[in-house]
């Protein structure tokens, strides 16, 4: 499955994806409805007539505290105050539109931000609404991007009302499909099947609680995604690994199809070649017995879309698959 962005938002891109991809992503976090159903179209159109039709995948934002509107920056000021608000146009101050991180966070605790690429440590509470912070590891941060306490487990609506607009979006196209981010414990799909009409559900494992309902979650959904990115940043790094041999040590358990995502080859997000390690890891994934890989930034941002899209021809054709 290849993700759609900015890289490879345009027709002739387009097809040539969709000669190596079973389904296309759309990630709705980062989209307005209006942008969402351009995309959307744009995939249809872009394909029609050619035979090669793709499912969308609409990568719904679940219950995850995201940054708000926030001035894309490489690196992160070394003292910030996060704000209980929608917007800022400072790139000292954090839009975090979520109440539920200011009533919980306390002095002491860690924030990681967009996959950990951004640590930043609580060091004051100037109002209710206001939390000083400094930066730990500086690095880029833009809206929309993820946000993570080790040592808390935020309580958010399991519905939002952006994930109800993307929902409305897609359920105007046919062959629509919807991920679940941040789940908890499999009770998200009895709220999310009565909005999507019959279309297929999935599940993306990305939480520690998740791996203690993934009987439960397997009943609920269609399709299960492991997603490292913000398991990444759910647990510590040198623990990612057990914690997907914990995820495939359940296959048996599992009757749904199951796939990796987060970096499979993070490497093409710039290179033209994936690294050897990337190579052996494609094996292990195979003999791992995952059913597919769900490639992101690699096809949406990256500067290599066609060297990926060669890539994976040319894998599929030594594989067989």
């Amino acid at each position: 499955m290849l993700t759609v962005g900015p890289a490879s938002a345009e027709a002739d891109r387009l097809r040539a994806m969709a000669r190596v991809a079973t389904r296309f992503r759309l990630n709705a976090s980062h989209l307005s409805p209006d942008r969402l159903a351009w995309h959307l179209a744009l995939i249809r159109d872009a394909l029609e007539g050619t035979g090669l039709a793709r499912p969308v995948v609409i990568d719904l934002q679940g219950a995850k505290v995201r940054v708000g509107q926030y001035p894309a920056t490489s690196a992160v000021p070394q003292r910030v105050e996060l704000h209980l608000a929608e917007v800022s146009d400072d790139p000292a101050i954090i839009p975090v539109p979520h109440e539920a991180v200011f009533a919980q966070t306390a002095v002491g605790d860690e924030l990681h931000l967009n996959d950990r690429r951004v640590v930043l440590r609580v060091v004051g509470r100037s109002a209710a609404d206001r939390l000083e912070a400094e930066t730990l590891v500086v690095g880029p941060l833009a809206a929309g991007k993820g946000l993570n306490c080790p040592s808390r487990v935020y309580e958010l609506p399991r519905v939002t009302a952006r994930d109800a607009a993307a929902i409305e979006v897609g359920c105007r196209f046919p062959d629509v499909e919807f991920a679940v981010s941040f789940l908890l414990d499999g009770r998200e799909g009895a709220l999310f099947r009565p909005l999507i009409g019959g279309r297929r559900l999935i599940a993306k494992i990305e939480r520690p609680p998740a791996f203690a309902a993934l009987a439960a979650i397997d009943e609920a959904f269609d399709e299960l995604w492991l997603c490292r990115g913000d398991l990444g940043a759910e647990v510590p790094l040198r623990d990612l690994g057990p914690w997907q041999s914990r995820f495939v040590a359940s296959f048996p358990q599992l009757r749904k199809p199951r796939l990796l995502a987060g970096e499979v080859l993070g490497s093409m997000v710039q290179a033209a070649l994936p690294t050897r390690s990337e190579i052996v890891h494609l094996h292990d994934i195979e003999a791992a017995g995952f059913d597919g890989i769900v490639l992101s930034d690699e096809t949406a941002v990256g500067t290599q879309v066609p060297a990926v899209v060669r890539f994976l021809e040319d894998w599929l054709a030594t594989t067989g698959e």
